[in-house]
């Protein structure tokens, strides 16, 4: 008769296994981006991917681009503590397309 093992532990060692889990590390950072930056800066910011150990976010305008460059050492501390140290090592601000976003900004999505 076999023993039955917990779904997490099964789920974990299928990721190891797959090579995943520095992928899901990073992704972390995009998926726990308006918790990292808070929520009045994530209703004008999305995180939007990791590539090479920087966390790409599309801002709605130049200036948020520039507000949040000059706090970018105040995100990261945010994003080691979150995540772990090293797992993102840049953070890039790029503007983004209008159309993907409702009239709130980036942050919030249309259904």
């Amino acid at each position: 008769m076999s023993r039955a093992e917990p779904i997490g532990r099964i789920l974990a060692e299928i990721v190891r296994d797959l090579g995943l889990e520095k992928k899901l590390t990073e992704q972390r950072a995009v998926v726990e981006w308006p918790e990292i930056a808070g929520r009045g800066i994530a209703e004008h910011s999305r995180a939007v991917r990791v590539q090479g150990k920087k966390l790409f976010v599309e801002v709605e305008s130049s200036v948020w681009a520039q507000e949040l460059s000059l706090m970018k050492r105040r995100i990261m501390r945010e994003i080691d503590a979150r995540i772990g140290k090293d797992v993102i090592e840049n953070v890039n601000f790029v503007l983004g397309g209008t159309s993907a976003y409702g009239a709130s900004g980036p942050g919030r999505r249309r259904e």
